[in-house]
């Protein structure tokens, strides 16, 4: 269970608030890009223990697959993006009600809300001393972008590369390249 300092509004929450050519899952809790502090874990959880500072993600890693393995993959089998899932992997269920009814997660963190609970594999553990207000962005737009320039595209010394659309995403994409 993590307590949410701070989050930032994505795109991608937009996107899936207005439900556009989409089927949507309502009620959830949005958002995805945020720093919180780990309040308590779960049965099994070894490498995170309460007041550690974390970032949510919505790419986790089991560690275990043959994605998150390999060097050039990080498409996790179990914790890949699913928008469609809006429950836990483990049991198949919210964390998350009001009046009895489930409210429904939204890619794994939902981090529009006071508190969350998250897989372990979507909880990255950062420098204490690391402002939350400014390290929440690296959770996706600034990991999004720098990463797949750094780790995927990997462009050579002397390259052009070129980006298209200069939010968030593609400015740490440039800065990458």
């Amino acid at each position: 269970r993590l307590k949410i300092l701070y989050t930032a509004l994505c795109h991608t929450d937009v996107f899936f608030w207005e439900a556009k050519g989409q089927s949507p899952l309502f009620p959830r809790i949005l958002g995805h890009e945020a720093g919180g502090i780990v309040e308590s874990v779960g049965e099994g959880v070894t490498d995170l223990k309460a007041g550690d500072h974390v970032l949510p993600v919505f790419t986790g890693e089991c560690k275990e697959c043959r994605h998150c393995k390999s060097e050039e993959s990080n498409l996790c089998e179990l914790l890949r993006i699913n928008t469609d899932r809006g429950v836990m992997l483990s049991d198949g269920k919210s964390r998350f009600s009001i009046k009895g009814k489930p409210i429904f997660h939204f890619v794994g963190t939902s981090t529009f809300s006071e508190y969350t609970v998250v897989h372990r594999g979507c909880a990255v553990k950062i420098n204490p001393l690391a402002p939350l207000d400014k390290v929440c962005i690296l959770s996706c737009g600034i990991s999004t972008g720098l990463g797949a320039t750094l780790n995927v595209a990997k462009p050579k010394k002397g390259s052009s590369v070129a980006v298209f659309g200069l939010g968030a995403v593609g400015l740490a994409a440039a800065e990458g390249a």
